[in-house]
């Protein structure tokens, strides 16, 4: 199953393989926290003690994240890197990752980075 990697660094990838719980945590660097991308029909999963382990912020991903539609707090940002995918399924399954969150943070790196 295809889903969005995007890292801290500026750098992000589509990976297709079979995702489970260990792997996303693995790839976090911690417990998983869920958040969510109403408008592009995404959610992620990002290590829950970011803040707390002081992680870097993830420019690309908070800026997805503050045009997604969600309700943030004013000054809340996503911390460490961060697993997308497509919203679950009636069984509570990861879908894949949609072409409007990977096309978001595309954008948002065209805007930072070039």
């Amino acid at each position: 199953m295809k889903a969005l990697l995007v890292r801290t660094d500026g750098t992000y990838e589509v990976i297709n393989k079979e995702w489970n719980y260990d792997q996303i945590n693995k790839a976090v660097g911690g417990l998983i926290e869920a958040v969510y991308f109403p408008n592009y029909k995404a959610e992620g999963y990002i290590n829950e003690e970011g803040k707390i382990l002081s992680l870097d912020e993830n420019i690309l991903a908070t800026n997805a994240w503050y045009n997604s539609g969600a309700r943030i707090l004013l000054g809340d940002y996503i911390a460490g890197d961060i697993v997308l995918f497509g919203q679950v399924d009636e069984e509570g399954n990861n879908t894949e990752v949609p072409v409007e969150i990977v096309d978001a943070i595309s954008y948002e790196w065209e805007k930072i980075y070039s």
